[in-house]
This record gives C-alpha cells, sequence and structure tokens, in this order.
C-alpha cells in the first residue's frame, strides 16, 4: 500500500476509533508509524488533520477536506488502472458487442455469422447485459460495440437503426382471429374483444416494459395474467400455445416463430411505440472494430427495413 492509500486508510478509521492506537489495531500497523504518517501529512500541508485532543478523536474540517480527495484520487487511479488491464486484455480477448435490444437479438447473429464467414480469424463475443455507462465501458474496453440506446458523447462513433413496425400477434385459438387475412386493423371493435387478454412481456426490459404497459392503457387494452419471458422468441411460442394472449413482435419474428397462416398480425402506429437504437463504438477504436460495426450497420438497416 503506498502511502497515500495508507494516509487515506487512517483518515477513513478515525470514524470508527476513539484513539491513533484503535485506528492502528484496525488497519494492523504500529501505533508509532501511523503517528509519524499523521504528522509528516499534517506539516507538508500546514493543517491539523485530526484532533486527537479530544477523545474519541476526530476530523478536522481540513481532514474531512483532504480525505473527500483521497477518495476520489484513489477512484480515479483505480479506473484509470482497469481501464489500462482492459485495453491490454482487448489484443487477446474476443471483439465483445453488448446488445440491449431484444428485438434485433436474432438479426444481429445472423450478420455476425455472416462476418465471421467472411472473416474466419475473427473473434466475436456477444453479450445481452445491460450497459451501467455507454462511454466509460467503452472507454475502459469492457466492450468494444454496443447496440443500444442512443448514448451522446464526443468521442462515440454513433450509428442510428431504423425502427420496426412492431405488432400485437394474434393466434388462431383466439376470439380475433381471422383466417382470410394476415393483417388485422387496430379497430376499437378488434380492440374490445382483446380487452381482456393475457400479455407475455419480456423479462429483464423494465424500461421498455413500463412503455408497453403504458400503450395499452391508452389504447384500452388491460392485459391480465402476465407472464415475463427472456426473448421475444419464448413469448411468441408461449402466446401461440397459450388461449387468449398476446404479446409485442415485429413481423420477421412473427415469421420465424409461428407456424403459417395460423396468426394475425395488428400493427401498432410508430408514434405509439418506438425502440430507437443505435450501434456505437470509440471514434477512436482500431481498424477491425471499426469494420464490424459498418458491417452491422449495414446489415441491420437491411434486416429491419
Amino acid at each position: 500500500m503506498n502511502r497515500q492509500r495508507t494516509l487515506l486508510s487512517i483518515l477513513q478509521s478515525v470514524e470508527f476509533s476513539a484513539t491513533i492506537s484503535e485506528i492502528a489495531d484496525r488497519l494492523y500497523l504500529s501505533q508509532p508509524y501511523v503517528s509519524r504518517i499523521i504528522k509528516e501529512e499534517e506539516n507538508k500541508f500546514g493543517v491539523v488533520l485530526i484532533n486527537r485532543r479530544d477523545k474519541p478523536i476526530e476530523l478536522t474540517k481540513f481532514g474531512v477536506f483532504i480525505l473527500n480527495s483521497l477518495k476520489k484520487i484513489a477512484s480515479a487511479e483505480d479506473s484509470l488502472n482497469t481501464g489500462i488491464e482492459n485495453l491490454k486484455a482487448q489484443q487477446s480477448r474476443p471483439i465483445r458487442i453488448s446488445n440491449t435490444n431484444p428485438f434485433l437479438t436474432e438479426d444481429i447473429i445472423d450478420a455476425i455469422t455472416r462476418y465471421l464467414d467472411a472473416h474466419p480469424q475473427a473473434n466475436i463475443e456477444l453479450t445481452q447485459s445491460q450497459t451501467r455507462n455507454v462511454a466509460s465501458d467503452l472507454a475502459e474496453g469492457a466492450i468494444d460495440i454496443t447496440i443500444g440506446q442512443r448514448w451522446n458523447a464526443a468521442d462515440i462513433e454513433i450509428n442510428d437503426l431504423p425502427s420496426p413496425i412492431f405488432y400485437l400477434p394474434i393466434a388462431d385459438s383466439c376470439e380475433p382471429f381471422d383466417p382470410s387475412t394476415l393483417y388485422l386493423p387496430l379497430e376499437d371493435d378488434t380492440l374490445t374483444r382483446m380487452a381482456e387478454c393475457r400479455y407475455i412481456g419480456l423479462s429483464g426490459h423494465s424500461e421498455f416494459q413500463a412503455y408497453v404497459d403504458n400503450l395499452f392503457k391508452r389504447v384500452g387494452i388491460h392485459p391480465r395474467n402476465q407472464l415475463f419471458l427472456p426473448t421475444p422468441a419464448s413469448a411468441l411460442k408461449t402466446v401461440f400455445n397459450m388461449t387468449n394472449a398476446t404479446t409485442i413482435t415485429t413481423r420477421k419474428l412473427a415469421e420465424r416463430h409461428l407456424p403459417a397462416g395460423r396468426y394475425n398480425l395488428m400493427p401498432l402506429p410508430t408514434n405509439f411505440i418506438r425502440t430507437d437504437t443505435s450501434i456505437m463504438t470509440l471514434t477512436t477504436a482500431d481498424s477491425t472494430i471499426q469494420q464490424l460495426t459498418r458491417f452491422l450497420t449495414d446489415e441491420l438497416v437491411r434486416a429491419i427495413r
């Protein structure tokens, strides 16, 4: 532990100690050593850091200020070290792609598969993790490419994707189903017959789910017996097997996972529900990451449209 970190530990321990000896015991240091560090730092700054006359001891206003400053310095050092280690590891690890839009997962996998066919030496890892802070995760090398809600920053390259049209799927076991057509209009009569349907939601996507709940209220649907599943595909399959149920889907997902001719799609107006998504990477990312970012952007734009 360097001297700065030692001083930080000493000042942090004041709150829980009545004497300098207790601080030393708590930190497994000798009392003379702790006293010497405190005295040398007080001489260096020309202020008293700890009021040692009264019991229990306490930090002076200068001690509190230096404690808070040392915490910030320690946090910055930790972040710096983590970032350096992550950047070093990039040379031997896969290109990491984070995706938070569940409706794009299958299209992303298809695009990555085509990329790997053309670039057999590439190594890619796709995760579904929720990105805490896009700018920090990209800068520290925790991820290389992120697909999700736009994050504006000067050093981030942003490629916006179009928002697909979303639908309510109606299985042939449900009351509004019409075998003569694929699409059912979003009309009052149809909505009335769906008013008490069961809704299959997506687990792990609370913000999107709240958005959907508000949409249903606006159009007069009051879902009951809600079930939450991890993927849009599993939600679709459950809708087909469960009586009087629906979910949110895209036409492509419905075509992939529902039997042809046995479902309807009710389009939702684009001003009702959107999933504005962007593909982002650092402007300073190496050429391989930038190449993959451009490839994914082109492939996903084509897939959505």
